[in-house]
């Protein structure tokens, strides 16, 4: 078996066990709690975003979280993770369709922000099955973000 066959058997075994392991009564709650921020101040210097840049650092920093998941490295989980809410802190600018879908993207940006939280919380309980769980839904809510906008941008020429 390839690498991605075994990381594929390792994702279903993590699910798997998130739902004997994890908190489900938190998991499926419909509670709103805030998410939590340490420092605004850490973000970059950059006022003013752009969504190539915001794009790259999420991509940067999922691929520390998964690093840090193969390698039960629950610190650089959680700097991840947090860095990941920072970054989605504003709607990056340049993005061509800011003001027709700028409600759209907002949903996807807090349930992204919410699951970065949730991924946060798992690292720093040391809790694998759980960080992995949330590292795949946050997968999960790039890749339908980004299809929401590819196949409105197919519809729209």
């Amino acid at each position: 078996m390839g690498f991605r066959s075994n990381l594929l058997v390792v994702g279903l075994a993590v699910i798997v066990t998130c739902a004997f392991k994890c908190d489900t009564d938190a998991l499926f709650s419909d509670e709103v709690t805030p998410i939590p921020v340490r420092d605004e101040n850490r973000r970059s210097a950059e006022k003013d975003p752009k969504a190539k840049d915001v794009m790259a650092a999420k991509l940067d920093h999922a691929e520390q979280i998964l690093a840090g998941l193969v390698t039960h490295d629950f610190e650089k989980i959680a700097r991840s993770a947090e860095s990941l809410k920072l970054v989605s802190l504003k709607h990056p600018s340049g993005w061509k369709k800011e003001t027709d879908d700028k409600d759209v993207y907002e949903h996807f940006r807090m349930e992204f922000m919410r699951q970065a939280a949730r991924l946060e919380r798992e690292a720093n309980n040391r809790n694998l099955a759980g960080a992995a769980y949330f590292q795949q839904s946050l997968t999960a809510t790039c890749i339908a973000c980004h299809d929401y906008m590819r196949d409105e941008d197919l519809k729209s020429k």
